[in-house]
């Protein structure tokens, strides 16, 4: 076992560590329900019937190039596309593997191969969330190494079809935590065939941030706000960490569910995330012909906003290890020397009849800077902001300014650079 200080990324995980914000897209029969990703199984829908949905899965309106753009506005890097979720229904040909595929559904399109080929075409890259939880298929209960076969299979279409795939993305592994699900085996199919690939199995809602064999590159924080990632995993090699989000309380599209975050929640876990050295998955579930819904187009326009602002600071930085004023995100240092300050709880900048609270002195407050400072400033303005330093106790003090009136960033961050 290595000394913590002496694993270093690889250089497929610097390269994921380096894009910093993903988009996650759920999107199979269930969104013909508009229920929810789980609702053959929460809702105990008959299954036959529900197969039968199928038949009504045309794609109409799915335009991955039009989906990769919008991604790409948003600020995405990677999008992570579910072939397959636990309802067993494959989004590409599975070359007779299946009869639950996109083949014998109206569309009659390999929608995988489309997402590809869109995701290559804007310099996005692609990954594949497959489902290792299997509701379709009975032998995932009656003959589990069989199960096995099928779902390794499955994977080598992939892995052998569609060009280089950037990451494989599973999930489902906690329904059958006691049994061997021979990973080695399936990990090795991706290293043999798409070696450059990075491999995710996601480790679920009680099991956050738990390596689960040596060949997995990130660690996997669902829904999850961590306060520190361990990136020595089990002290074999350094792993990445993830944190995925939803926008509301389902994965995928759920009509009914009003119960929206704040752009603040998200625009902060975005930011927090990159102190702590984890990159965010964000996610959306398409509509049953494949659009966008509406209210998750506006919400990916947000975040472009924020990113457009202060993309420099998300992109190809590492956390700095300090300690700081309590609403203080912390510190970030790209890949010329320069940190990001990210700053937390500020307010607009007004007058005594509109009370809005930013005036004054706000001063923000970190540790273990030695460098000498030449200049800080606000990225959203440029506005150069007053500091104090300690070259020798590291300590750092700045007047953090409020948002001028009719600007609110909510996460502003200050830009630090040395003599």
């Amino acid at each position: 076992m290595l000394k913590k200080e002496e694993l270093l990324p690889s250089i497929k995980i610097k390269n994921y560590e380096d894009m910093g914000l993903g988009l996650f897209i759920h999107w199979g029969l269930y969104s013909l329900k508009q229920q929810g990703e789980w609702t053959e199984l929460i809702h105990n829908l008959d299954k036959r019937e529900y197969e039968n949905t199928i038949k009504d899965f045309d794609a109409k309106s799915f335009d991955a190039k039009k989906i990769v753009k919008a991604a790409k506005s948003m600020g995405a890097k990677y999008i992570v596309l579910t072939a397959k979720h636990h309802e067993g229904f494959f989004l590409y040909n599975t070359q007779g593997l299946s009869s639950f595929d996109i083949t014998h559904a109206p569309a009659k399109r390999d929608l995988i191969k489309e997402f590809v080929e869109a995701c290559r075409d804007e310099n996005i890259k692609p990954f594949i969330y497959m489902a290792t939880y299997d509701w379709h298929n009975p032998d995932y209960v009656k003959n589990f190494k069989k199960y096995l076969e099928y779902l390794r299979e499955s994977v080598k279409i992939l892995c052998t079809n569609y060009g280089e795939i950037s990451g494989f993305w599973f999930d489902g592994n906690w329904n059958k935590k006691n049994a061997d699900w021979e990973l080695d085996k399936l990990y090795n199919i991706i290293n043999y065939y798409q070696p450059n690939a990075i491999i995710i199995n996601n480790t679920g809602l009680k099991k956050q941030g738990k390596l689960d064999n040596r060949n997995v590159d990130v660690l996997t924080y669902e829904r999850g706000n961590p306060s520190y990632i361990d990136h020595t995993g089990n002290g074999e090699k350094y792993v990445a960490g993830e944190i995925s989000l939803t926008l509301n309380k389902h994965w995928g599209v759920a009509s009914n569910d009003i119960n929206y975050k704040s752009p603040s929640e998200i625009i902060t876990t975005i930011a927090k995330s990159r102190c702590l050295g984890s990159n965010t998955l964000i996610n959306i579930g398409l509509n049953g012909d494949g659009s966008i819904p509406n209210i998750s187009s506006m919400y990916m326009n947000i975040i472009g906003k924020w990113i457009n602002v202060y993309g420099n600071s998300i992109y190809n930085v590492r956390p700095v290890k300090t300690k700081s004023s309590k609403e203080n995100l912390g510190l970030v240092q790209d890949n010329q020397g320069n940190l990001y300050a990210f700053i937390n709880g500020l307010t607009n900048v007004g007058n005594d009849n509109v009370v809005l609270g930013g005036e004054g002195s706000h001063l923000k407050s970190f540790t273990n800077i030695h460098k000498p400072i030449s200049s800080i400033t606000w990225m959203d303005d440029n506005e150069k902001l007053k500091f104090m330093q300690d070259t020798e106790t590291g300590a750092l003090t700045f007047d953090a300014s409020g948002f001028n009136y009719g600007t609110n960033w909510i996460i502003r961050v200050a830009k630090i650079r040395f003599k």
